[in-house]
């Protein structure tokens, strides 16, 4: 079970989001913070040495180091006082399910499918948000992986891909515990909120808004839309400790308004 202690949580950023920046947001007041994005198979560590020899921010782990990597960086994360996910890129099964062993191993609370990275060389190999496009390869894969993961499952997708609202009930039926939707919608410089809206109709699973929240008014409205928190990442890009800010201000606002806020727990 996980327990997040606000309504806004730090999202993963490849290259950014180690064990020193997600305690310096849990710290000072993250609900939940995510570490990573990590590869965990030889095909995404080679797409993120070629993303970041482009000039990306990637965070570069050799498959024999990615044990102690994760152990050191989840601990370090873990003394912020937050929970600790951990997002996930793969191209393959192996990879998943070695990722499944190595987070849990990790010490971390949660793990982070990502079906969400749109980089081509990660797309290309079939993982981050190519995932969506391949809903039985998917839906294999969480299967296996909840076989053996003995800690909450979160999947991030990026909104309007595909169908939301039928991604969401078939990752509802596979028992993933937690949905983390970019609420993005090409085109336009704001969340898409319906996106949330209609998932949260159709789905109780907890779910983590992200997009576009950079003050109270807009992490509010996506509560309201459905979302149980939300989450930012470039926002807190040079300063980690703004996540806990914003969170503060957030909480207040709540409670000026004696908003009924349900628990916030998942998995």
């Amino acid at each position: 079970m996980v327990s997040v202690k606000s309504h806004v949580v730090l999202a993963a950023m490849a290259g950014v989001c180690d064990g020193k920046f997600c305690f310096e947001a849990a710290k000072a007041g993250a609900g939940m913070v995510v570490l990573g994005g990590i590869n965990f198979d030889a095909e995404t560590i080679k797409a993120g040495l070629e993303i970041k020899n482009r000039g990306r921010s990637e965070f570069y782990v050799e498959l024999c180091d990615l044990e102690n990597f994760l152990f050191r960086e989840v601990k370090t994360a873990k003394r912020g006082g937050a929970p600790v996910a951990v997002n996930v890129r793969v191209a393959t099964l192996e990879g998943l399910l070695r990722a499944g062993e190595l987070v849990k191993n990790s010490g971390a609370d949660a793990l982070e499918l990502n079906a969400h990275c749109r980089q081509h060389e990660i797309t290309q190999l079939g993982g981050g948000q190519a995932l969506l496009l391949n809903l039985d390869k998917l839906k294999e894969w969480i299967k296996s992986l909840k076989k053996v993961l003995d800690l909450p499952l979160i999947v991030k997708w990026r909104a309007n891909v595909v169908d939301d609202v039928a991604l969401a009930k078939n990752l509802d039926s596979l028992g993933v515990d937690a949905f983390h939707v970019d609420a993005m919608k090409p085109g336009y410089s704001e969340a898409d909120l319906e996106v949330i809206r209609n998932i949260s109709k159709k789905s109780k699973v907890f779910l983590i808004g992200n997009n576009s929240v950079t003050d109270p008014s807009t992490a509010l409205r996506m509560i309201e839309a459905g979302a149980r928190v939300v989450s930012v990442a470039r926002y807190t890009l040079n300063d980690p400790r703004l996540v806990g800010r914003l969170a503060q201000e957030v909480e207040e606002t709540l409670q000026r308004r004696m908003w009924k806020i349900s628990n916030l727990n998942f998995g």
